[in-house]
């Protein structure tokens, strides 16, 4: 049990012991109910959005537009299924779903239909900055589906053609421009300060609209361009009007050129033409520009810097990003509005929600609200530091979550703990918010608290020690006594080491109270953002502690990859029947899990999984268990960057993994490797095979298909580290892991 008391007592008969896990797998737990002012969240268990982009998709097949979340703060997808009630935003969160989208999706996600098969594909940003596109082959009998159709998309500038430029901090504009029934693309080139218009030549060269063939059409698309100083666009640019060529207007009224807008383009007064609306990083208001030119020559003539000026206007922290979707079953396409950057913007009040009041040709929008979807589940901003203890001393765990911190528009972030008081019973947990500010630590003006709770002092209640971004640890004393209320007294505001100098592990420090040596008196170990694991050996008294440094990498483990610069570790080591398991977040958002811990503290510990069942929730996760439901089975409660949580609970009804069902296995070998690995198949029937190398960001690193039964794969070019093997055989898919040394 993370972060809770543990004697060696507790360790042999009491609530952090487990028994061997029978044969499962960790599933989301979305029937654990989560109250906030009375009223249960709908979707408690989302895991949080600080940037999320909005795009529509029948999942399910049942004719109507689900939901599609893309997170940029950890390159997450969230998916719900829409449940039809007119009038009524009304989705169920369906991670299952999540898992038929490409793994290697980053930065950007828009889902369009670009082939007129009526199913949305899918665009998102390649690292050879423009797009990768896959095709949405969905069926009745395969389900969702998808197959990688552009690796790359090109355009034609002029006599050169070259990859479609689109930043990863923008979002294009996928819309039909000119009405002739394919997919054009409007973005913003490297100077960021006018809008190109790739126009698709699909129709025109093919007589069909299956198919990606741009050519830059405007490099000054509606003859604007924005000012450089704020979210405001400077009319009637002097454009080459309906030329390729770049605009003559002098650059130097643009002021400076910059990248971060996000727009998007639809006909918002029924005209018969595209009109824009555009987000902008040097602005929190929403740019409305309307287009008074037609579907052949856009000129925009007609700007509302503060849309909609005729309501409640656009006012988000900061880099505002639009959407245009149904999402309340009306017919009608409403707005939404979320901060398209993560860090420096609003986390908390952050999906902005305007009812279309019309309809879609004249398009009128009512403010709503602030949290559409984020209402719904457990968020504490950004940077979710997860802990269950008993407060309130009636048996159950509770639920204490830490965070990075509030937005301010005055740094620094407001960090502070959560608490979820358990209301439920022993066999059924179900957590209410008590206050997102429990001991007053909001006063501290401090960022990413991160606690541990634990009888330091033998005393009979739980004490806290807080860790938080400058790497040192809060003492707090709880001098109430046991079962009565805790009262938190600062003892050291640094915690001290035996050698009377503080504790400090560099930066974001996340303690664990745990008595890893099995004397009887509580240890302390403690991730950090390179990714180790220090521990302090407690060399006093059970009532009198002293943290003596016993080693700065503890179970010579690091989790921080080849590919990444921190490893933001974050440390649970609990008792499973008896012996310990140790389990890490960390950036990736995989958990790692080690044994061979007993007896072995001054040693290396054994990586038994990089990627504990498969959970996976970037980036940077936090984690804790418990057996919230008695069955003698850890829950895990698993915090992110977004500031939300994802719940798992055991479940032995369910698949044990992607390849039951499946019709073919493979063996990887050498593992590890360092040259080459060969995978080989054992099915002897030759079939057609997909095989994905791709890194623990969920980079696809090389990719290959194959009839053989035997595939060799050069290895030479890719750093040390851990790295997974996806093999999709029709509708089947298996991942295996593999080294490289």
């Amino acid at each position: 049990m993370k972060k809770i008391s543990v004697i060696l007592t507790m360790l042999a008969f009491g609530f952090c012991s487990q028994q061997a896990l029978a044969q499962g797998k960790y599933v989301h737990a979305n029937n654990i109910p989560v109250t906030v002012l009375g009223t249960t969240l709908k979707n408690p268990w989302v895991g949080g959005f600080n940037a999320p982009i909005f795009s529509e998709i029948d999942m399910n097949g049942d004719g109507r537009k689900d939901l599609f979340v893309f997170e940029k703060d950890g390159n997450r997808i969230s998916t719900f299924i829409n449940q039809g009630t007119p009038n009524t935003v009304d989705y169920v969160y369906a991670p299952e779903y999540a898992k038929k989208f490409p793994v290697s999706m980053h930065d950007w996600v828009l889902l369009k239909d670009f082939d007129c098969d009526g199913k949305e594909d899918i665009f998102t940003y390649s690292y050879s900055g423009g797009m990768t596109v896959y095709r949405n082959d969905y069926s009745v009998a395969s389900g969702l589906k998808f197959n990688m159709a552009y690796n790359l998309v090109y355009s034609k500038y002029g006599p050169v053609t070259a990859n479609l430029y689109v930043a990863a901090v923008n979002l294009p504009a996928l819309v039909d421009v000119d009405y002739d029934g394919d997919l054009d693309v409007l973005t913003f080139p490297v100077s960021g300060s006018f809008v190109e218009y790739h126009e698709n030549k699909g129709v025109e060269l093919f007589g069909k609209c299956d198919t990606l063939v741009f050519q830059l059409n405007q490099a000054c698309f509606g003859n604007f361009g924005l000012s450089g100083l704020a979210n405001t666009g400077i009319l009637n640019a002097g454009c080459r009007m309906g030329e390729p060529q770049a605009p003559v207007i002098d650059l130097d009224n643009l002021s400076t050129m910059h990248s971060g807008s996000c727009m998007i383009s639809f006909d918002i007064d029924g005209d018969y033409d595209r009109d824009i609306m555009n987000g902008d990083i040097l602005g929190n208001n929403m740019l409305m520009l309307y287009n008074g030119g037609d579907s052949t020559l856009a000129n925009m003539n007609v700007q509302d810097d503060n849309f909609p000026s005729y309501d409640t206007p656009v006012n988000l922290i900061t880099f505002p990003s639009p959407y245009y979707l149904d999402v309340n079953n009306d017919g009608n396409k409403d707005l939404l509005t979320a901060p398209c950057i993560s860090g420096s913007a609003e986390n908390y009040n952050n999906v902005l929600y305007y009812i279309n009041t019309t309809d879609n040709n004249s398009n009128i929008f009512n403010y709503q609200q602030n949290r559409l979807f984020v209402e719904d589940m457990v968020e504490v901003g950004a940077g979710a530091n997860v802990t269950f203890t008993d407060i309130d001393s009636d048996g159950l765990k509770d639920l204490i979550v830490g965070n990075y911190g509030y937005f301010r528009p005055i740094p620094p972030f407001e960090s502070g703990l959560s608490y979820y008081r358990n209301t439920g019973t022993a066999t059924n947990p179900a957590f209410e918010l008590q206050t997102i500010d429990y001991g007053n630590f909001f006063s501290l003006a401090l960022t990413g608290l991160d606690p541990s709770f634990g009888d330091i002092d033998s005393d009979g209640d739980q004490d806290l020690f807080l860790g938080n971004t400058d790497g040192t640890i809060i003492w707090y004393t709880n001098t109430a006594g046991a079962g009565n209320t805790p009262v938190y007294t600062i003892t050291q505001p640094e915690l001290l080491a035996n050698t009377g100098s503080p504790i400090d592990v560099g930066q974001f420090s996340s303690p664990q109270m745990v008595d890893v040596n099995r004397d009887g008196k509580l240890d302390l170990i403690i991730g950090e953002r390179t990714g180790t694991i220090n521990y302090y050996e407690n060399t006093g008294t059970p009532f009198a502690p002293q943290f003596t440094l016993a080693t700065t990498q503890f179970g010579g483990l690091n989790v921080n990859t080849s590919l990444t610069i921190y490893g933001y570790s974050n440390p649970c080591l609990y008792d499973s029947a008896g012996t310990y398991q140790l389990l890490v977040g960390s950036i990736s958002g995989y958990m790692y899990q080690y044994n061979n811990i007993d007896g072995n503290l001054n040693g290396t510990f054994t990586l038994v999984d990089s990627m504990y069942y498969g959970i996976h929730e970037p980036d940077r996760s936090t984690v804790d268990v418990a057996d919230l439901n008695g069955d003698g089975i850890n829950e895990i409660a698993v915090g992110n960057n977004a500031g939300g949580i994802a719940l798992y609970k055991w479940d032995t009804s369910s698949e044990v993994s992607e390849i039951i069902g499946t019709t073919f296995g493979f063996n990887i070998y050498p593992n590890p490797a360092s040259e080459i690995i060969t995978v080989k198949f054992d099915s002897q029937l030759l079939k057609s095979r997909n095989i994905e190398i791709i890194d623990l960001l969920g980079n696809i690193i090389s990719e290959l298909t194959t009839e053989n039964n035997v595939a060799v794969i050069d290895t030479r070019n890719l750093s040390q580290g851990v790295y997974l093997c996806r093999v999709v055989e029709n509708d089947n898919v298996i991942t295996r892991k593999f080294i490289v040394k």
